[in-house]
């Protein structure tokens, strides 16, 4: 069991009508009341509406119109700076060789998914943006297993398009789906995620140090993980609290990822979708559990 504070209903109004807030001046776009109102009535007790109120308190979130931004970042700034550090001179228009139909300057934007994976991933969202809100031509996308094939057609850059790293175990999967890692050593790829979390960055800046990363927001474990930073004194007894809460509900997360994806107690979710890195109570679906947002 959790402690609570003294204040924890002021805590948890003042958390309530800050969310409300956001939501009515359109800050949080994409999120309504009644969406919030149905979320927070998840929680029964005082103490797991004090743990509602923390969850809420500690959450990161990016509406469609900031991801309009993030993107922005990465194809005007970060790209941009990145061919410039490598020394390729040719991409220095970057990113009008995208738009621009007339002419093919040799650059492929690819989704980060697997043969396997459902046209809702999200990376696939993020292209789909890309195209209504950047014009860019879908005729410079491909897929991963046609690198080899774009490869021979000469094609000198592949700039892979994702919303979030987390882990990077699940990028992992998508290089060695398409049997990438050699083209990695040999090839001009670049990996640009919206969001990179500092331990997915450092997994795969070791697995593969020839894969070139870039991102526009990054997340770094001690500042976002939930129970690190909302329960630093009893991070045991709030995770068994956590566990104990979802049980009720006959929710049983997976062995390994009981906090999120990779036990990496994020509290973060785009408009479009929640990384699976995120506490399962943001995005559950369940008959006994109404969820914040899109899994």
């Amino acid at each position: 069991m959790i402690t609570l504070p003294k204040d924890w209903q002021i805590y948890s109004s003042q958390i309530r009508d800050r969310c409300r807030d956001l939501i009515e001046y359109k800050i949080w776009g994409g999120i309504d009341l009644i969406k919030l109102d149905a979320w927070r009535h998840n929680f029964k007790t005082a103490e797991e509406k004090y743990f509602s109120a923390c969850v809420l308190d500690s959450l990161i979130y990016r509406s469609n119109s900031q991801t309009y931004s993030l993107i922005n970042q990465m194809l005007y700034k970060n790209l941009n700076n990145m061919f410039r550090i490598l020394g390729e001179p040719d991409l220095q228009n970057f990113p009008a060789c995208l738009i621009d139909r007339s002419a093919d300057l040799l650059v492929r934007l690819v989704p980060a998914i697997t043969k396997f994976s459902p046209v809702t991933k999200s990376s696939n969202e993020i292209l789909r943006f890309m195209k209504r809100h950047f014009r860019v031509w879908e005729n410079w996308m491909v897929n991963p297993w046609n690198i080899e094939k774009e490869i021979i057609k000469g094609v000198k850059a592949f700039i892979f398009i994702d919303d979030f790293l987390g882990t990077g175990h699940q990028f992992e999967e998508v290089i060695l789906d398409s049997n990438l890692s050699d083209i990695i050593e040999t090839n001009l790829i670049i990996y640009a995620p919206l969001i990179a979390h500092e331990e997915g960055i450092s997994y795969l800046k070791s697995a593969y140090p020839s894969l070139n990363i870039t991102y526009s927001e990054k997340l770094k474990k001690n500042s976002h993980s939930f129970f690190v930073n909302y329960f630093e004194d009893e991070q045991n007894e709030a995770k068994a609290f956590y566990i104990d809460m979802l049980a009720k509900r006959g929710i049983t997360p997976g062995i390994g990822n009981q906090y999120g994806y990779g036990d990496m107690e994020l509290t973060f979710a785009f408009e479009h979708a929640a990384p699976d890195n995120s506490l399962q109570v943001l995005h559950e679906r369940h008959d006994n559990w109404v969820p914040l947002f899109n899994r």
